[in-house]
């Protein structure tokens, strides 16, 4: 089916390509395979030719270079043809990241709040992305020089904002002193990979992240974690079958679930439990907020909330005392400041992570009938992240916080 898919698109690819003069045609026909790529499987991704995308769209750019669109989708070619996933980062062309790069500035001159359709993330994520990548290749491959200099490029072309350094930061300061942090996704991964090279931001955090296990150049590569089998034995792990399964380490149970179809452990799942299972919880594990609950093979009934970052606890739970928590989240809410309006990822990431968990905190003292706390909190909000300077990303979050404020 998925073959059938494939062959079918090219075919309309290559019908539609054949009417230059249709641009908003060979524009829509390229977005729709952008999002048709999950319906690939990875032989086939890896096959498919995205030069056959940017041509398309170079038609589009070069008859239309005010169309912030075509320029976002072509930014978006340029990095599949040079990297179509976490495993072929480690060859990157320097070259094509000029290319995408320069796309997707243009995209924010064009527009500022770019409101297109967009892969995954906005063209502001997308330097952070681009740049951060090409510096993790540099990186692996001991070009530890050339890897700052392309952190730094991407800061300077728009990458790696105040705001999302700033939350990263914090993230980081939540963490004790040698744990481990596991991580995911293009505005936490990267950033601390820039916070760590660049500014040498507490080094002696061990950033994980849980997507990239499953490539086979990446467990290698962390020198300061530790797994319970060697390298080479690493390297052999695939997907299994899996029903769920009790795990013990240390005198810890819990149950492993199958994070896959309900039936298979991925690659990454099996190498993040013989990390686990190497550590025996004796560094502090944390977890960025936003992980899902396959992603952490069923131990997020043991975690301890601590705003953005979420504290394995495998006894007692630990507990934020309110004082704290306002200190926290007042650090938290004056990266309002920084706050790039134009971007729709910092502010999801400004709703969700941070005014979402205060709203949610409120709801719990207005419901333990502690409505000066719950006040407290609420005036917090309205000093650092006043809805008339920062408008809510989600509607709906605004009305939960009306909701709120008709009970205080």
């Amino acid at each position: 089916m998925k073959t059938a898919i494939t062959i079918i698109f090219t075919f309309f690819l290559t019908m539609v390509y054949g009417q230059t003069d249709n641009y908003k045609a060979l524009l829509d026909s390229a977005k729709t395979f952008f999002k048709r790529e999950d319906n690939l499987n990875q032989a086939e991704l890896e096959k498919f030719d995205y030069s056959q995308i940017a041509s398309m769209l170079e038609t589009v750019v070069k008859s239309n270079p005010e169309n912030a669109e075509a320029r976002y989708f072509l930014g978006c070619a340029y990095s599949r043809m040079n990297s179509k996933d976490g495993q072929s980062i480690l060859n990157m062309d320097i070259e094509l990241v000029k290319k995408a790069s320069e796309q997707f500035e243009k995209v924010i001159k064009l527009t500022p709040k770019y409101t297109g359709e967009i892969v995954n993330i906005d063209p502001y994520s997308k330097l952070t992305s681009e740049w951060g990548s090409m510096g993790m290749s540099y990186w692996y491959n001991n070009k530890d020089d050339s890897a700052i200099w392309a952190f730094k490029e991407g800061k300077t072309r728009g990458g790696f904002s105040d705001f999302i350094l700033g939350v990263n930061r914090n993230v980081l300061d939540a963490c004790s002193e040698g744990a481990i942090l596991i991580s995911s996704g293009d505005n936490f991964t990267i950033p601390f990979w820039y916070l760590q090279t660049v500014e040498k931001y507490r080094p002696d955090v061990a950033v994980v992240d849980i997507n990239l296990l499953n490539t086979k150049w990446y467990p290698a590569f962390l020198s300061n974690v530790a797994f319970d089998i060697s390298n080479k034995e690493l390297n052999t792990l695939d997907y299994i079958e899996w029903t769920d399964s009790v795990v013990t380490i240390n005198n810890f149970s819990w149950t492993v679930k199958p994070s896959f179809d309900d039936k298979y452990l991925l690659r990454g799942d099996r190498v993040f439990l013989s990390l686990l299972k190497a550590n025996e919880f004796h560094r502090d594990l944390y977890f960025v907020n936003g992980l899902t609950d396959n992603q952490i093979l069923g131990l997020e009934e043991y975690l301890s909330p601590f705003i953005i970052v979420n504290k394995l606890s495998i006894s007692d739970k630990d507990l934020q005392p309110f004082e704290d928590y306002k200190r926290s989240i007042s650090q938290l809410l004056s990266l309002s400041k920084l706050l790039n309006l134009n971007s729709s990822d910092e502010q999801r990431l400004f709703d969700y992570y941070i005014r979402l968990d205060l709203l949610n905190k409120v709801s719990g003292y207005l419901n333990d009938n502690e409505k000066e706390k719950a006040k407290e909190l609420m005036d917090l909000l309205d000093k650092f992240a006043d809805d008339t300077k920062y408008p809510f990303y989600s509607d709906e979050l605004k009305e939960y916080e009306d909701h709120l404020r008709q009970n205080i």
